[in-house]
């Protein structure tokens, strides 16, 4: 079995075969016209004939023979047996029916209710009507012929310009990797060819957001990742042979808690779900953050003052957002040793700042380790702008366009 690959000639091969089959029931039906017609001429001159032979019978009583005549008459029906086969002689009976036996055509014709006659006619004779017939079918066959050329150009016309669109898309989707800029054919069309343009461009655009999180996802792994596994590694082969002490095992500890949190964070930047932004209010957020450390070290003094309105929204998503509050709201509390931290709102910014003051009774940091990059990696994956300023004393993080107008 013979297998197309191109589109273009499968359209090709259905378009003919159609249009063959169209041609041929149309030359079949012409045929049909052109025989028809041929019978209907000759029964048209053998009832003239015989309306012919009635008058003339009307005025003379007598039948007008023609010795030359082409239409020969005859009066009694044993007459016909030479001229039809042993099954038609009962249709002779029969006034008006037209019989065909081999080459001639009999009518039966009454010249009155007890005089009947039956004219025949030898269509062999009949070399003028042959002829034209013959040319008839001769045009009609030229005409046929010519038709189905012009449908096989047009056939093949026809395919090429359906298939031309899908042929055309399917060139630029195979451009698509190599020239990610190029605007795929039949973007702006309102068709099935316009709905797949631009369904090809959603599933290249999705795809180059996945293999980007990817990217992002193996760098963040490699330069957040490195320093709290080389501080464990380092720690454990320094301890190998003898216990460790407090320090220490706070070393482990804190390298240990950065490292789940830090995955924790990663991950979330690596599953498509949390790229899903929505406008909500933070202030709720924000609160949950703070009373998590209350929670957590109710012994301990953090002073925050929030200036957030209630109604003020943000776009983007809650888990994100969750722990980017997390990592800052955290900063404030061990590293302003009970110093007043400020979140507020303006416009369409929040600051979160808070001073930087050493105190030993606080627990060591359990923040997000290299906390500032992956704070600024999930800002800039909501498409939101951040500053950070570092003064000896103060540490202050404002992020701005909360609102998705950039």
């Amino acid at each position: 079995m013979i297998k197309l690959r191109s589109l273009n000639s499968r359209l090709l091969i259905a378009f003919s075969v159609l249009t063959t089959i169209v041609c041929l029931f149309f030359i079949q039906l012409s045929v049909l016209l052109v025989e028809q017609t041929k019978e209907n001429t000759l029964h048209q001159m053998l009832v003239a004939e015989g309306v012919r032979l009635e008058q003339a019978y009307a005025k003379s009583g007598k039948i007008d023979f023609q010795d030359d005549a082409t239409i020969k008459v005859f009066q009694s029906e044993a007459t016909l047996t030479s001229l039809m086969p042993s099954e038609l002689n009962s249709l002779a009976l029969y006034s008006g029916a037209l019989i065909h036996a081999d080459s001639y055509l009999i009518l039966k014709h009454q010249l009155t209710p007890s005089v009947p006659i039956w004219l025949v006619l030898d269509t062999q004779t009949l070399v003028g009507v042959t002829t034209v017939t013959d040319y008839m079918m001769l045009f009609l066959y030229s005409i046929a012929a010519g038709v189905m050329m012009l449908t096989l150009l047009s056939s093949w016309y026809l395919a090429k310009l359906l298939s031309l669109p899908i042929r055309n898309l399917t060139f630029g989707v195979m451009e698509k990797p190599s020239s990610p800029g190029i605007t795929l054919y039949g973007h702006e069309r309102s068709d099935e060819i316009g709905t797949l343009s631009r369904a090809f461009d959603d599933a290249f655009s999705e795809l180059d957001k996945a293999l980007k999180r990817e990217q992002n996802f193996t760098r963040d792994v490699s330069h957040e990742l490195r320093t709290p596994i080389t501080l464990i590694k380092n720690t454990l082969s320094l301890y190998k042979t003898k216990p460790m002490g407090k320090d220490q095992t706070d070393i482990l500890q804190q390298a240990s808690t950065e490292l789940e949190q830090t995955v924790e964070v990663l991950l979330a930047l690596a599953r498509q779900e949390n790229l899903m932004f929505e406008r909500f209010p933070i202030l709720p957020i924000v609160e949950k953050s703070i009373l998590a450390i209350y929670n957590s070290f109710p012994q301990l003094v953090f002073d925050v003052n929030i200036d957030i309105e209630d109604k003020f929204e943000v776009v983007g998503n809650p888990y994100l957002i969750s722990l980017l509050c997390q990592n800052l709201i955290n900063n404030g509390f061990y590293h302003g040793a009970g110093g007043k931290m400020t979140i507020s709102s303006l416009g369409d910014s929040i600051v979160f700042e808070n001073s930087i003051t050493h105190d030993e009774e606080r627990p060591t940091y359990q923040g997000l380790g290299h906390g500032q990059y992956l704070v600024t990696r999930i800002a800039e994956e909501m498409n939101w702008h951040i500053e950070v300023e570092q003064k000896s004393a103060l540490y202050r993080v404002s992020i701005s366009h909360l609102s998705g107008n950039n």
